[in-house]
């Protein structure tokens, strides 16, 4: 063999290897997910939320791609109790329209004196 065929056929031989090295390559980000896992945790909560997705499950979302992370919040979504509602509670005694019974009737009188009563302790 000469030097130019032994050059060449070094030369083909580095040419595919890099091919090679390309196609496993392209074949690893394929594999891997195309946002870093702060994002993907974020993402996942947004979408958890969405779906109104306790936080942990939300956490425990897979998919790599917003639509395939949307689609395992629907699917894990239809397992819980749609439309539950629970009556809201004040956090104050007191302080708001959610302590009222609208079966009693409100004595004005009454809600007079309680009124003057507190402005009396300013």
């Amino acid at each position: 063999m000469d030097r130019r065929s032994e050059i060449s056929e070094h030369v083909s031989k580095a040419r595919a290897e890099v091919k090679a090295e390309e196609a496993t390559d392209a074949k690893k980000l394929e594999n891997e997910p195309q946002w870093p896992a702060a994002d993907l945790s974020i993402m996942r909560q947004g979408i958890g939320a969405k779906f109104s997705l306790p936080r942990i499950v939300a956490d425990r979302l897979t998919g790599s791609t917003v639509e395939e992370i949307t689609a395992d919040a629907q699917k894990i979504a239809e397992h819980f109790r749609p439309g539950l509602r629970t009556k809201p509670m004040a956090l104050v005694k007191g302080a708001g329209a959610a302590e009222h019974d609208p079966g009693t009737d409100i004595d004005p009188v009454r809600l007079a004196a309680a009124i003057l009563k507190r402005r009396a302790l300013r």
